[in-house]
């Protein structure tokens, strides 16, 4: 169907196709969240936050991202359109907001489609064959890690992960969705698999098996050097923790992803974006809880965090051939081959869901930008199988661009404060929400009940988008403290950060002017929901 210069929208029908259960959306969301990541981000964690009681900071985290996550499920209920949270703040606020800050997200994912590829080949490859190289004894396993710490290493099998990623966008949404499945049932085998074992194996035994394969008094020479080289402390206290509760937060990144492509999930929102976006936090707290207690049962805490500072700093003192994440850390315990290959592999399938994951995200997101006519209109083209294929194409060159820059440049280095834009953008949803009721009353009284419920005079949403906003606010600051950071505050990083939001405002203003002179009633964008 053409276009009409009186009409807002490329044509009356999105052309995307209704075929994503309310299941498989939850499916992907805890995908994107990552149920096996936290073996890897707990190597960070220890070295950068060695005072935090981490698994007591799990249920609390998963508490503030429930306001978050609720405010995406009752806007998800009441304006299912792809796109998410661009279709709420654009249609509440205005739609120059609404692009400003879900661009935000947009470039943020753009450096995650270089990142995970290159993670894959430098992080859970590499932790594979270093843990054969330990239980077997062969060099060539050794060889092969260290050549997995190349740049050149990492660009080819990046290069083929993104490859790979973009060819399986192209698929029916359908068959995307039943590879997303099989990452996460073979992820949960994996899962259940490395805590039963875990579970099993006491601290003490561990200290043996690292002294008996490093040297009689390995395990206390790692504590000694972290203290002495470091000054690390790693005593748990309640500031430490209070300051994790912020880091633990940011694990759960992820939740929300199924109201991008709303547009495609099939059933009423209320249970389908319920079960994914409410029900994935509660889910994965548990996920997170079970692997942070028994990773510091078999590990312990205070070796983490040594092991971890002495990695990072590149010190001669860390004598594995990997960074000591669990994922490393159980050829220590295991002599079995297949177990300790297998568990950095789940890495492997993690990191390889994410490339797939955020990179099907953004794509919608694009989408419903050229379909309000923000970028050309080509780039909302479908094709038979209800696939934007001109998204695709257009975001896969992105990704190649990213890997590139990932691997041989230091141009993403802003990312060390890449949550301070995240949750600012996620405090701008959750005002939004908290005005739903006020600035888009047709809207708002339209919705389905469970979006209208109120607290006494005051809708739920309103009082939910005020505290997840503050909330959001305090943790988007909390980010590049140097309390966090353990760096004084970067003024550059931050406004490199601020810019996304300058930026997509004069992309905004330079669209408006440009369509208007065609006759198109750009007004209207801020008035009308998209067609389904």
């Amino acid at each position: 169907m053409g276009e009409s210069s009186s009409s807002i929208y490329v044509r009356k029908s999105s052309g995307l196709i209704r075929t994503i259960s309310g299941r498989s959306a939850l499916i992907a969301n805890l995908i994107g969240m990552g149920i096996l990541v936290n073996i890897f981000w707990v190597y960070y964690a220890s070295a950068l936050y060695p005072n935090a009681d981490l698994p007591s900071t799990v249920f609390i985290g998963m508490a503030l991202n429930l306001l978050v996550a609720y405010a995406y499920w009752m806007l998800a209920t009441a304006m299912p359109r792809t796109g998410g949270d661009y279709v709420y703040v654009s249609r509440i606020f205005h739609p120059a907001v609404g692009f400003m800050e879900n661009l935000m997200f947009v470039v943020l994912m753009v450096t995650w489609a270089g990142l995970f590829p290159q993670l894959i080949a430098s992080q859970g490859m590499q932790m594979m064959f270093a843990n054969l190289y330990l239980v077997t004894g062969n060099s060539y396993y050794l060889s092969v890690a260290q050549w997995l710490t190349t740049q050149f290493a990492q660009f080819i099998i990046g290069f083929v992960i993104v490859t790979l990623v973009i060819l399986l966008n192209f698929l029916p949404v359908k068959w995307i969705f039943r590879i997303v499945t099989a990452l996460f049932v073979i992820q949960a085998i994996i899962y259940v698999w490395f805590v039963a074992q875990l579970a099993m194996i006491p601290h003490d035994t561990f200290v043996s098996d690292f002294n008996q394969k490093f040297g009689a008094n390995a395990y206390q020479q790692v504590l000694n050097l972290a203290k002495n080289n470091y000054q690390v402390d790693w005593t748990i206290t309640a500031e430490g923790t209070f300051i994790g509760i912020v880091y633990t937060m940011l694990s759960y990144i992820g939740y929300a992803n199924s109201a991008y492509f709303a547009g495609e999930v099939r059933g009423d929102p209320r249970s389908s974006q319920g079960l994914a976006i409410f029900g994935s936090p509660i889910i994965f707290s548990v996920i997170i809880y079970i692997l942070y207690s028994v990773i510091y049962n078999t590990f312990g805490h205070d070796f983490l965090v040594a092991s971890s500072v002495l990695s990072l700093n590149g010190d001669q003192g860390w004598i594995m051939p990997a960074a000591p994440s669990p994922a490393h850390l159980v050829a220590v315990i295991s002599n079995d081959p297949f177990f300790v290959s297998v568990v950095p592999f789940g890495l492997v399938l993690t990191f390889f869901g994410f490339a797939l994951i955020y990179f099907f995200v953004p794509t919608r997101n694009i989408f419903a930008y050229a379909f309000d006519r923000i970028i050309p209109t080509k780039v909302a083209e479908v094709n038979r199988y209800g696939i934007p294929w001109v998204a695709v194409l257009i975001y896969g060159v992105i990704a190649y661009v990213s890997l590139y820059l990932t691997v041989y440049t230091q141009v993403f280095s802003y990312l060390s404060y890449a949550n301070f834009g995240w949750w600012l953008s996620v405090a701008i949803v959750m005002f939004a929400a908290a005005s739903f009721p006020f600035l888009k009353k047709d809207i708002f009284e339209s919705s389905p009940r469970i979006v209208k419920r109120k607290l006494g005079p005051i809708p739920v949403i309103t009082l939910v988008g005020i505290i997840g906003g503050i909330l959001s606010l305090w943790v988007s600051y909390s980010t590049i403290l140097p309390s966090f950071t353990g760096a004084p505050i970067n003024a550059v990083y931050i406004l490199s950060i601020l810019l996304v939001y300058v930026i997509a405002l004069l992309i905004f203003i330079i669209s408006y002017f440009i369509q208007k002179r065609r006759g198109v009633p750009m007004e209207l964008i801020g008035k009308e929901l998209p067609p389904t």
